[in-house]
């Protein structure tokens, strides 16, 4: 059973027969007497078709498979072709998906027929083609998109990096080794690019990583470093390649759009919170006022009507209260757009800490400071005054009596980031309990007649209207700790 009838009888077909069959080629016949043709049913595989689903002869593949401007070089090959030498051409032909290109190699024997092997080599045409025609265009490329590229040779761990790379780096000239090159890598993302190409060396595994570096010029950059391995025939990797791309803008824009999407959820749970403390006090308020005012008009006692009537005054006060936070809520979103300022620390927490005298003298609290970290931020003065006003009266308010009330508050720059971190020794709070009520309005957690609940939640709605944040950290009968993230890089001075 020859190579060739195999699509028509599959019972025993050869070992041979059948791994060409399988393998991406194809193999045609020609006889250059009578002009009859057979192709293996590997040739109408790598075409896309089925043995017999296409016209197999001599005018068929020169008419319809062969690109036109291919005819010529594959006809010349064929009349050129001489006995015991192989001719190889590259010409396109018509597959079930459109024309691909293929390697035809031919081969005439002495009985006169030719016998030709056909290879896909679309791909490497294709990426060929592409290097020749587009090179400077991939270079404009890789400068507009900040993509260069890297290699390392493991037997002696010489480092190449691309001038696209040294542009990136900002760097002069090409770092010594792979050590010189880690250095720039904040250490955090040193230690992982390290243990990255360390395990891409020793088993291959390719990497994509994001990690920050500090640049020839100090700029801190991200960049997104990837890289595979190249493997000799033993199996060991010799060579890791890969590239670098500068990310800085898409981070920045990921990171904004995280904030914004943190910032809009924040909004939403902040105004369904809103309209279910309005709709449900508003609702007890009048309908203890309704109730007041119909026993008012039900009685006529002089003694009783005066009693009613001050419980009327005191649900009208409370009232009164509640729509006064409700509106210092509502203009916290309104004042938010209001231009900000550079405040010195120092100057606005001296100012309410003598505000708050007579408060710190009666509890003999201690209170201190150090700014000296981070001495100014540009803010809003009314929203940094009220932040720091809540705080210390909390702090107050909820001191344990059985020790000295010690009061500090610190500013700090961390990761670009202007941070303020107020904390107390007072009477804690059960975060297990309470944790996801802490930041609620109206929340109370301890049994104070003056406790009203809206403190905590006004100051958090500041922080976070000017694209901050607050945490709490406490434990009961030890003290309490916010961490107030008041500036993200973006806006430092």
């Amino acid at each position: 059973m020859n190579l060739f009838e195999s699509y028509l009888f599959t019972d025993d077909t050869p070992d041979l027969a059948k791994i060409i069959n399988n393998a991406n080629g194809g193999v045609w016949e020609i006889d250059l007497y009578t002009r009859s043709v057979r192709w293996s049913v590997g040739f109408y595989k790598l075409l896309g078709y089925e043995p017999g689903e296409i016209e197999c002869s001599y005018q068929y593949l020169t008419d319809h498979l062969l690109y036109h401007d291919d005819k010529s070089i594959f006809l010349e090959s064929i009349y050129n072709s001489q006995s015991g030498l192989s001719n190889v051409t590259d010409v396109r032909l018509l597959t079930k998906n459109g024309y691909k290109w293929y390697q035809s190699t031919i081969q005439q024997y002495n009985d006169g027929k030719l016998v030709g092997t056909l290879i896909n080599i679309h791909q490497f045409k294709i990426s060929q083609l592409q290097l020749t025609t587009d090179n400077t265009f991939v270079t404009e490329t890789n400068k507009l998109v900040k993509l260069g590229r890297w290699e390392i040779a493991v037997a002696n761990n010489k480092l190449v990096i691309s001038k696209e790379v040294l542009d990136i780096f900002e760097l002069q000239q090409q770092p010594d080794d792979l050590n010189h090159l880690l250095n720039l890598f904040l250490p955090h993302y040193r230690d992982m690019l390290a243990e990255a190409v360390q395990t891409c060396t020793k088993i291959g595994r390719p990497f994509d990583l994001d990690v920050q570096l500090k640049t020839g010029k100090g700029n801190i950059i991200w960049v997104k470093m990837k890289a595979v391995a190249e493997i000799d025939e033993y199996g060991k990797c010799f060579l890791v390649k890969g590239i670098v791309q500068d990310i800085s803008l898409s981070k920045q824009n990921e990171n904004d759009l995280k904030r914004s999407l943190s910032f809009v959820n924040n909004q939403n749970k902040r105004l369904q919170n809103f309209a279910h403390i309005v709709s449900h006090n508003l609702r007890s308020y009048v309908g203890n006022l309704q109730i007041m005012v119909n026993l008012h008009k039900e009685t006529t006692k002089p003694e009783e009507q005066f009693e009613i009537f001050s419980h009327i005054e005191t649900v009208s006060a409370t009232l009164g209260t509640m729509i006064e936070h409700l509106n210092e809520i509502v203009q916290i979103d309104s004042e938010k757009n209001k231009t900000k300022t550079i405040i010195v620390f120092e100057l606005l927490f001296k100012s309410i800490v003598n505000a708050l005298k007579s408060n710190i003298q009666s509890a003999n609290a201690i209170v201190k400071y150090d700014f000296s970290k981070c001495p100014t931020v540009k803010y809003l003065p009314a929203y940094l005054e009220s932040i720091f006003h809540n705080l210390l009266t909390n702090a107050l308010k909820y001191r344990d009596p059985e020790r000295q009330v010690v009061i500090t508050c610190e500013s700090k720059v961390e990761n670009n980031d202007i941070y303020i971190i107020f904390e107390d020794n007072g009477m804690g709070i059960d975060l297990e309990k309470y944790g996801h009520k802490i930041f609620g309005m109206y929340e109370t957690f301890h049994r104070k007649a003056d406790s009203q609940g809206i403190g905590l939640y006004i100051t958090r709605n500041q922080i976070e209207a000017l694209g901050g944040s607050i945490s709490i950290e406490s434990s009961v009968n030890v003290g309490t700790k916010f961490i107030i993230k008041l500036v993200s890089g973006a806006n430092l001075l």
